[in-house]
């Protein structure tokens, strides 16, 4: 038994000492196996934030037939409806491409870029129909707006672009490294 456990200890030792040394473990392979820890996180937020938006897109549905309706709010239905079919992309396309990099499947990517650009382009329309025509929409029914109130909007406006924006590069910054990933495994399989 003793010699068994010299055995076992014969691989930590040096060739000359009796006392065991400790070696640094050589690093793992990445090329194989999971992805990295961050496209995963980032995959499950995205299913997370791609699944709430269902429930908003039936509301925006609702709002599209509200300023069909009302000819008074024209100004508002062209980048209302380019925001619901951006954030319709984004909510498919989202949920397409987390289950895929889930499953580790190397097309997933294809659907998270195309979920990048109509985020790209849902921001894009959401910061013009709020900078553009809220003053419109507000001085077709001559509603005073305070300025306190002005402001409000403007800062919840900032903030929301802000956090869209830390969202999407860290998206892009995932999929950059799924994609990197993916060929990983497909050299080290070749």
């Amino acid at each position: 038994m003793v010699e068994q456990q010299r055995e076992h200890l014969d691989d930590f030792l040096d060739d000359d000492s009796e006392e065991p040394v400790l070696r640094p473990r050589r690093p793992r392979d990445r090329s194989t196996g999971t992805p990295p820890t961050f496209v995963t996180v980032m995959a499950i937020i995205d299913l997370i934030f791609c699944t709430l938006r269902i429930p908003l897109l039936i509301l925006s549905a609702i709002g599209i037939v509200g300023i069909l309706s009302n000819p008074q709010l024209a100004t508002a239905l062209v980048p209302s409806l380019i925001s619901v079919v951006a954030e319709a992309l984004i909510a498919a396309c989202g949920i397409v491409a987390g289950i895929g990099m889930l499953m580790k499947k190397p097309w997933a990517s294809i659907p998270g870029w195309v979920a990048v650009v109509s985020c790209v382009i849902s921001l894009g329309s959401n910061i013009f129909s709020t900078l553009i025509t809220m003053d419109v929409n507000l001085s077709q029914f001559q509603v005073q707006q305070s300025e306190a109130a002005r402001i409000g909007a403007y800062v919840g406006l900032v903030g929301t672009v802000l956090f869209r924006l830390v969202l999407l590069g860290c998206y892009i910054v995932a999929l950059q490294m799924f994609t990197g990933w993916i060929g990983k495994t497909r050299t080290a399989e070749a």
